[in-house]
């Protein structure tokens, strides 16, 4: 394949921005009860769509969609790292 294929500011390395906004912050479900700070979680509800949370261990399938958010998380819920794909 030659020419302009490119997926952009997609596969940059901050994610446009989300990198930022998540890592570090505990994943809750929309309706969950907590006693953290608002600066310390984000509700799934407020994850950008398209958007897969992926637990360790978790197998996920390998179709690639340059618009998904992937939001890796560790036992907690608490975000690890993101990427697009």
């Amino acid at each position: 394949m030659t020419g302009t294929f490119s997926f952009g500011k997609q596969n940059s390395d901050d994610c446009n921005g989300w990198r930022d906004k998540l890592v570090g912050k505990v994943v809750l479900n929309d309706d969950e009860v907590t006693t953290l700070e608002e600066n310390e979680c984000i509700r799934r509800k407020d994850l950008p769509q398209p958007n897969r949370v992926v637990p360790p261990g978790s197998m996920v399938t390998m179709d690639f969609r340059p618009e998904r958010l992937n939001v890796r998380v560790d036992h907690t819920m608490r975000v690890t790292g993101v990427n697009y794909g």
